[in-house]
C-alpha cells in the first residue's frame, strides 16, 4: 500500500539537499551546482525506492534498522543534512560509510543504478557512485528522525511501496531497479485519473483519428510509386560481370586478457560492523587475512595487488569501474585505524624508462588521492612509483605485460 506521507518525505528531502547544501555536495563530487541538482532528482527517488523495496519485509526492514543503528545514522547528528554534509571531513566519511551499505540496499543493481544517474544528468560515473553513497546514510539519517525508535512500523508507515516515489521520477528508474511493478501501478494510477477525468481525455484521440488520412493517402501513393520504379528495374537485363575470385583473409585471434581467478563472493565482516561483499582470493580478503593473522609481520616484500583497478591507456585517470574496489580498500583502513599502507605504481618494459616511471608515480599518488577523498588520513598513506622494476610476469607477452601495469598495497604498520 502507499504511503501517504511518502510524497511529502521525497519533497522534504529535495529542499534538505537544497542551497548552501547543494553547493558543498557538489564541491564534494567536483560537479556543478546545476548538475548535482540534476543528479539529485534522478538519486534521491532512486534510494528512496530502493529502501522502500528493502523495507517491504519485516526481515529486510529489521536489516535496514541494523544499518542505520550499527552506523548512528539514527543519531542527532545525522537528524539535519545541512548540518551533516558541514561537518569536518563529512563528505569523504559519508560517502566511505554509504559505499558499503549499497550493496545491502541495491544488491547487485548498484553499478546500472550509478551508470543511469549519470546518463540522466550527464556527469562522470564516478560523481554518480559519490552521490549516491553520499546521499544514502543522510537519507538514512532523516529517516531515523521521522520514525523516532518506532521500529519496522514505523519505517514501512513512512516508505510505503516503492510506486510511491516512482511516479515523479525520471523515466526508466523502475527497470533499472527492478521494479518493474511498482511502473505498472503508477500507470494504473494514472488511468484511473484519466477515466475520472472523462471529455477531458477523450477529445485528444478524436483529433487524431480525424487527421490520419492527411498523411496515409500521400504514403499509399509513394509507395506506389517505389512498386513502379522496381518493377521496370527488374525486368531490364543485368549486365554481365565476370565475379571475382574469392580471397580468404587470414585468421587472426586477438590476445586474450589474462583470466583473474577471484572466487567466490563472500560476506567478509569487518570490526566495526560493516560487511564487504568481496571474492575469495581479491586483495581486500588477502588484505584483511595479512591484518587479523598476528603471526604475520610487517616487511618489505609483502605486497598485495589491486585486482579490480583500471586506468585509462597511458593515462592515470581512473575508470569508473575502479571505484568499488577503492570503496573497498577505504573501509578495511577504516575499520582497522592502526594500520598504515604504502602504494606502488607499476609498468610494463615497453616505451620510454623515464615516461613509464612517471607514469607509474601518478598512478600510485592518484590512487592514494582516490583513498583520501574516500576519508582516510594522509597521513596513514604513503606512494611511490618503481616504473618497469619488479615484475610480475614475462614482459616477452601480452598477458605477461597486462599483469606488470598494475598497482601494489604493502602493510607498513599494524
Amino acid at each position: 500500500m502507499a504511503s501517504p506521507m511518502a510524497p511529502n518525505f521525497l519533497n522534504q528531502l529535495t529542499t534538505e539537499f537544497g542551497g548552501d547544501t547543494l553547493t558543498s555536495i557538489a564541491s564534494a563530487i567536483g560537479e556543478s551546482p546545476a548538475k548535482t541538482r540534476t543528479a539529485l532528482s534522478s538519486v534521491l527517488p532512486a534510494v528512496l525506492s530502493g529502501l522502500a523495496n528493502k523495507a517491504s519485509t519485516t526481515e529486510g526492514a529489521t536489516e535496514l534498522l541494523d544499518v542505520m543503528k550499527r552506523n548512528n545514522l539514527d543519531t542527532s547528528q545525522y537528524a539535519n543534512v545541512a548540518g551533516a554534509i558541514g561537518a569536518p571531513n563529512a563528505a569523504a566519511n559519508l560517502i566511505g560509510t554509504g559505499s558499503s551499505l549499497l550493496n545491502t540496499v541495491f544488491g547487485g543493481r548498484t553499478k546500472a543504478i550509478t551508470d543511469w544517474v549519470a546518463t540522466q544528468a550527464g556527469i562522470n560515473p564516478a560523481s554518480s557512485g559519490s552521490l549516491l553513497s553520499l546521499a544514502l546514510p543522510l537519507v538514512l539519517g532523516q529517516i531515523g528522525k521521522r520514525i523516532a525508535g518506532r521500529g519496522v512500523p514505523g519505517l514501512t508507515d513512512l516508505l510505503g511501496t516503492p510506486s510511491s516515489f516512482l511516479r515523479n521520477a525520471p523515466a526508466g528508474l523502475a527497470g533499472i531497479l527492478g521494479l518493474g511493478g511498482a511502473t505498472a501501478a503508477a500507470s494504473q494510477t494514472l488511468t484511473d485519473v484519466q477515466k475520472r477525468a472523462g471529455a477531458v481525455f477523450l477529445a485528444e484521440p478524436r483529433r487524431a483519428q480525424s487527421s490520419i488520412w492527411k498523411w496515409i493517402v500521400p504514403l499509399a501513393l509513394l509507395l506506389g510509386l517505389i512498386w513502379l520504379f522496381a518493377y521496370l528495374w527488374n525486368r531490364a537485363p543485368a549486365p554481365k560481370v565476370a565475379a571475382p575470385a574469392a580471397v580468404t583473409a587470414p585468421a587472426v585471434t586477438p590476445p586474450a586478457a589474462p583470466a583473474l581467478n577471484l572466487g567466490e563472493f563472500l560476506d567478509r565482516k569487518l570490526p566495526n560492523g560493516v560487511s564487504l561483499r568481496i571474492p575469495a582470493n581479491g586483495i581486500e580478503n588477502k588484505l584483511v587475512g595479512f591484518i587479523e593473522d598476528t603471526s604475520k609481520q610487517v616487511d618489505k616484500d609483502t605486497w598485495f595487488s589491486f585486482d579490480r583497478l583500471e586506468f585509462e591507456t597511458g593515462s592515470a585517470a581512473l575508470k569508473p569501474t575502479s571505484q568499488e574496489q577503492l570503496n573497498n580498500i577505504a573501509a578495511i583502513l577504516k575499520a582497522y585505524p592502526n594500520v598504515d599502507v604504502k602504494l606502488g605504481g607499476y609498468t610494463d618494459s615497453t616505451g620510454n624508462a623515464a615516461q613509464n616511471l612517471k607514469l607509474s608515480e601518478d598512478r600510485a599518488n592518484r590512487t592514494m588521492n582516490e583513498l583520501v577523498a574516500l576519508g582516510i588520513d594522509k597521513s596513514r598513506l604513503a606512494a611511490e612509483g618503481y616504473g618497469p622494476q619488479f615484475p610480475v610476469a614475462d614482459n616477452a607477452t601480452e598477458e605477461g605485460r597486462q599483469r606488470n601495469r598494475r598497482i601494489d598495497v604493502r602493510v607498513t604498520k599494524k
